[in-house]
């Protein structure tokens, strides 16, 4: 009896573990566990869970139609999965388990030990496979290369039969219905933006890859291009993994393929696989290193931020900033666009971040935690390790970090107001140049700035770069950092000036592209 424990691989194609769970005639067990401690944190957001459990129910269908099912236990996974291996031991089964490796909070890493040390205390096999790309060592220089070679192996095909015998256990579960009702708080509201499920991420893949794609490279910095398609919106399918990355990264390489003849639509292709490369990469990040999802990087920025209960004036800022009642216009309309929709794309949320850590001075760890909350993709790896980066707390060999004006970005990225006039209607009718100059402030509903954007971009920006500076002045002392930004494994100093040459080639050759976008 095979037993296949799912977990963030909730698909049947390109999964490692299905297809070598169902070789020939074995008995196969597909599990997925609802445990409550996952269900009680505070950053779970209503959205993700839906589309978590949504994501189950097509999993099901899919078993269901190669005469399987998928069993829905409800309990301590650590509890229940021990339980489960008794009751088949005691049935006359040798159950094998098989999962896959994945990035863990400490809490997942300490329950993922203890489980394959009670399977090989019991004399029983396990099996840990690979999702998507997880290098087991630490070692930067070999990442890069690995990755692609693990992108461009054969795809794992999805079994046309998996058996799975009628079974009879006393463990707790869970019918669907059971489910919905028991969680129904994560039912209530739509989901016509996101719908989970490997069916669906199949249908997303094949629309972008059909025809969205087009102008990519240009089109996933305007907000309102992004939310109508331009971007692939299989971020929460990866995030969940109903597709896998190696399958996202084959079609788009084989689409390419036919376009040899549209350098710009073979660009905006190459454009997203980067995406994709740099979005795993985050990922291997975290899986080495735990501890970044909620320290941060360097602790000469503890006397800074802090996931300490705000003051007073810090929490005000706090909550217009949650509600996008902050006055800035882009700002607001992109966080109401979160509550609504559970996304945004990257460059608003990073602005959004910048202008709550820098210019709010409140610590990136309240922001990570309203995203989480919110978006239907999130995912520590990149999340939180991004609210550090726009923070300014990464990357500090750089002598200099990004503050996104959120004015300029509207003349720069939704110049015909398409994106403010849909989610901030108080200010329809009014011109660009009418926004930007404040024309309508006492004239509509929509609020008055909260803070002097040039005043706070000073104030604050000067403490962070001080902090930068202090970290940089010690990481050359001691031979650089380890693995952060693009300064990676440096020994001397000499080496540190070798990157910084190397990054200003990488910065010659994006502006090579970007006046190929121009032409």
């Amino acid at each position: 009896m095979n037993i296949l424990w799912f977990r963030r691989d909730l698909r049947l194609s390109d999964n490692e573990i299905v297809a070598l769970a169902a070789v020939g005639k074995a008995e196969v067990l597909p599990c997925f566990i609802i445990d409550p401690w996952f269900y009680q944190q505070p950053d779970v957001g209503r959205a993700r869970v839906r589309f978590l459990f949504e994501s189950l129910e097509n999993l099901d269908s899919n078993l269901r139609q190669r005469g399987s099912q998928l069993y829905l236990f409800e309990g301590k996974t650590v509890d229940l999965l021990q339980s489960l291996a008794r009751e088949l031991l005691q049935q006359g089964h040798r159950p094998k388990l098989f999962f896959n490796r994945d990035v863990q909070v400490e809490y997942g890493i300490e329950r993922d030990r203890t489980i394959v040390d009670f399977y090989r205390q019991s004399n029983l096999e396990c099996h840990i496979g690979l999702s998507s790309f997880l290098q087991e060592s630490d070692r930067r220089d070999s990442w890069y290369e690995e990755y692609y070679t693990y992108q461009r192996q054969p795809l794992y095909q999805a079994p046309t039969h998996i058996n799975t015998p009628q079974l009879s256990l006393n463990l707790p579960q869970l019918t669907f219905e059971e489910l919905k009702q028991k969680y129904g708080q994560f039912w209530q509201g739509d989901s016509k933006y996101f719908i989970g499920g490997e069916s669906s991420a199949i249908a997303t893949l094949e629309s972008f890859v059909g025809s969205r794609f087009h102008g990519y490279h240009w089109k996933l910095s305007r907000p309102w291009l992004a939310q109508k398609g331009a971007t692939s919106h299989l971020s929460p399918h990866i995030a969940f993994g109903t597709i896998s990355t190696r399958q996202v990264y084959q079609s788009t390489k084989a689409r390419a393929a036919e376009l040899v003849n549209s350098p710009k639509a073979e660009f905006s292709l190459k454009a997203f696989r980067d995406r994709l490369r740099w979005r795993d990469s985050f990922t291997q990040r975290l899986y080495h290193h735990p501890e970044i999802a909620h320290t941060n990087r360097y602790p000469e920025f503890d006397e800074w931020y802090s996931s300490d209960e705000l003051k007073l004036e810090k929490q005000e800022l706090f909550e217009a900033w949650q509600e996008g009642e902050t006055g800035f216009p882009l700002v607001d309309a992109s966080m109401r666009q979160l509550k609504t929709m559970g996304w945004m794309n990257f460059r608003m949320r990073a602005m959004c971040a910048t202008f709550l850590t820098i210019n709010c001075g409140v610590s990136w760890h309240h922001g990570a935690r309203h995203y989480m909350n919110y978006l239907v993709d999130g995912d520590l790896a990149i999340d939180n390790w991004q609210w550090q980066m726009q923070a300014g707390v990464t990357n500090p060999l750089s002598d200099t970090f990004r503050i996104y004006n959120p004015n300029k970005n509207i003349e720069d990225k939704d110049s015909d107001l398409r994106f403010i006039y849909q989610w901030i209607p108080q200010l329809q009718g009014y011109s660009l140049p009418e926004i930007l100059s404040g024309v309508y402030q006492g004239e509509s509903h929509y609020p008055a700035p909260i803070l002097d954007w040039s005043q706070t971009r000073k104030v604050n920006g000067k403490v962070v770069a001080d902090l930068r500076k202090r970290v940089r002045e010690r990481l050359v002392a001691q031979g650089g950092d380890e693995y952060d930004g693009a300064a990676i494994a440096k020994t001397t100093v000499d080496k540190y000036w070798q990157v910084k040459d190397k990054q200003y080639q990488e910065y010659r050759r994006r502006q090579e592209e970007l006046n190929f976008e121009a032409r």
